[in-house]
């Protein structure tokens, strides 16, 4: 933990190696972050990597659709409020609902509509963050394409206006959107709600062409951009670190080292930020 910055992982597979290197470079793992199929469950190898590191938990549910009304009630929420309760889970986090995961009713319009989408998500996210009594973090989801050229960060802004949710901003994702979408790099407006950014992506991507033009792509085998420790460096700037913030490597198993120069490398950004 720095300040109120605390620093943790995606666990995408079977990774020891964070437990490993759990004290490695002078940084402790403060949470693990796993995608969970609720009707699955958490595995054991999550719950034994959690119990090595003796950190904290937050789940990414991938069995959500937000589309869906019943989001707050129910047999699917109740089973992830028992997820959380058993394994005390800090936070939930899911991409808005625009990836689905499953066969659960009803299914957002394509391409998705995010100034109609903003509203459902929000009324979504706050029943099942009351559900489960823990905080719900809406994701900036990453997408290719998008009609009408529509603001992030109002539907962000409006996706979490409610008590009990909150806003995980995935950098990648960010300039992903940015590109894809708008055709810029990403200006980050000092106008916004900053202090409902509980927790922070950074992930890498690939550029790909397809029809004549440029497409950014998610891909977490890719290294982390510097750009986007940057971005993060704008972000700690413009939120500041007073309330708690997580950041998060979703980063797929790699060797050690890569873990701590990326750490290592948040380090610089938050230095940057503060100075």
């Amino acid at each position: 933990m720095i300040g109120g910055v605390g620093i943790g992982v995606a666990v995408e597979a079977a990774c020891d190696q964070y437990a490993r290197v759990g004290t490695a470079g002078g940084w402790v793992t403060d949470f693990v972050e796993y995608g969970v199929h609720t009707a699955v469950g958490i595995p054991d190898w999550v719950i034994e990597t959690r119990s090595a590191l003796g950190c904290g938990l937050t789940l990414h549910p991938l069995d959500m659709n937000m589309a869906g009304p019943e989001q707050g009630t129910g047999e699917w929420v109740e089973s992830l409020a028992a997820l959380v309760r058993a394994h005390e889970v800090s936070a939930l986090v899911s991409d808005a609902g625009f990836w689905y995961h499953g066969s659960r009713r009803g299914t957002w319009f394509r391409p998705p509509d995010m100034n109609r989408a903003a509203a459902r998500c929000r009324e979504s996210a706050a029943a099942i963050a009351a559900a489960c009594g823990v905080p719900f973090r809406v994701e900036n989801p990453p997408l290719e394409w998008l009609p009408d050229a529509p603001s992030l960060w109002s539907f962000l802004d409006e996706a979490s206006d409610h008590e009990g949710v909150q806003i995980c901003l995935d950098l990648s994702h960010v300039l992903q959107f940015e590109r894809n979408v708008h055709g810029r790099a990403p200006v980050l407006p000092r106008s916004f709600p900053w202090e409902r950014v509980a927790e922070i992506h950074l992930a890498g991507y690939v550029r790909a062409e397809y029809a004549g033009r440029t497409v950014y792509l998610d891909q977490h085998l890719a290294d982390i951009p510097a750009e986007e420790y940057r971005l993060l460096a704008q972000v700690v700037d413009l939120r500041g670190t007073d309330l708690p913030l997580g950041i998060c490597l979703e980063m797929e198993p790699r060797e050690p080292g890569a873990f701590v120069a990326a750490v290592d490398n948040i380090h610089a950004a938050l230095g940057v930020a503060a100075a």
